[in-house]
């Protein structure tokens, strides 16, 4: 998180995780689910994964589009993809009829793994942090996805990209409803710099760590940020 506000935030979720066994391209399909899903609703994990599925797909395109842009091999990523972190997430946010100071649907944060992909519904509320301070609007527009930058890539492209700071007020007087998909690497490789992203004048700016170490990282740093900010409130 960054920043505190003096409320929790207001939204309720389901989150699943990857699974080989619904990842078109996955080499291993070996590896058990880890997700549960509930048994009264006909076609809700089918339909959810259906859609998981085609998001993996666009992410692995994106993984060479971002390798162009940074003057590297178009498969460059590819031998981080193959086992990706690719977990996903539906929310609900009721309206909001609290002050901003008081109230988030989801307070402001970076998000850990490469990008997010998020399909949100016609009601606002989603807002990112721009370079001069200001919280600016992503309004939604039909037919598109909203793309942030997550930490993990910045780490390897060595600020080169750099992490959208964002959060949720929903002030559109109705429910809000949004599917954000969360794309990393895998958590056995070695997120180091990308060579096109390092030199004299910019040297490296993070530890070299695998993407499990650092996954481990943010959430203890997480952990330790939300018992101070508990003792804080009592």
């Amino acid at each position: 998180m960054v920043g505190n506000t003096k409320s929790p935030d207001l939204s309720e979720a389901f989150n699943w995780a990857y699974d080989a066994h619904e990842d078109p391209e996955a080499i291993d399909k070996t590896e058990a689910s880890v997700s549960i899903w509930p048994s009264d609703l006909p076609g809700f994990k089918e339909n959810l994964y259906a859609y998981h599925r085609e998001l993996l797909r666009l992410s692995r395109r994106l993984t060479r589009i971002f390798a162009l842009a940074l003057h590297l091999p178009e498969n460059f990523f590819d031998e981080y993809i193959k086992r990706p972190e690719a977990g996903m997430r539906i929310l609900h946010y009721p309206e909001q009829k609290h002050s901003i100071d008081e109230q988030n649907g989801i307070g402001a944060h970076t998000d850990v793994e490469c990008f997010t992909i998020v399909t949100q519904d016609a009601a606002a509320g989603l807002e990112v942090l721009s370079k001069t301070g200001n919280w600016i609007r992503a309004e939604p527009i039909p037919g598109s996805f909203v793309v942030n930058i997550a930490d993990c890539f910045m780490r390897q492209t060595n600020d080169f990209f750099a992490s959208t700071i964002h959060r949720v007020i929903n002030k559109s007087g109705k429910k809000r409803y949004s599917a954000p998909f969360f794309f990393g690497f895998d958590r056995a490789k070695v997120l180091e710099p990308v060579p096109t992203c390092v030199s004299d004048d910019n040297p490296m700016k993070y530890p070299i760590m695998t993407g499990g170490q650092y996954y481990a990282w943010r959430t203890n740093k997480q952990k330790n940020t939300n018992t101070r900010n508990s003792k804080v409130d009592e």
